[in-house]
């Protein structure tokens, strides 16, 4: 799993016994999701994935292209943040693992981060013989954090996508 995450909230967690019990639980991740505090980007499944994020007046909506080939979109989560938002992996959440989460500088306020999955496969010349993306191949997420309107419903499900 991956997800964006208010790195203010977690970090006091500096040990694997308070990471099991703060992060890794469904119950507590739900609780983080519902506060506005954790984002889940949950699909199923493990690798190595590409992620572009767009934020503020820059997540305006998906390119043509990228709406061309986008398989589907969340609903949008609540993201509360204090001046910085981490995205990574779960094990990059807290302060315990030594794994850096890439750390976006992030005005304080309420905002809706919706998820888009893009097929960047589908896309003819974007794989190489290997299978794997060319530097002209779109990233496999969009992370689109935009200023909260006051009138979305959010989604607090740990899957990130129906």
């Amino acid at each position: 799993m991956f997800g964006v995450w208010q790195p203010e909230r977690f970090t006091g967690v500096t040990s694997l016994d308070e990471w099991e019990d703060e992060v890794s639980e469904d119950a507590a991740l739900l609780r983080y999701i519902q506060a506005g505090v954790f984002v889940p980007i949950n699909f199923g499944g493990g690798g190595a994935y590409q992620f572009t994020v767009r934020y503020g007046d820059r997540a305006g909506g998906l390119t043509e292209r990228e709406g061309r080939y986008r398989l589907v979109s969340s609903k949008p989560y609540l993201l509360i943040a204090r001046g910085q938002t981490a995205l990574g992996g779960l094990e990059a959440v807290g302060q315990y693992s030594g794994i850096d989460p890439l750390v976006l500088p992030t005005d304080p306020g309420r905002y809706t981060v919706t998820i888009h999955l893009i097929d960047w496969k589908a896309e003819p010349g974007t794989a190489d013989p290997d299978g794997k993306p060319t530097a002209s191949a779109l990233s496999d997420f969009l992370v689109e954090i935009s200023p909260d309107s006051g009138s979305e419903e959010y989604r607090s499900l740990l899957a990130t996508f129906d």
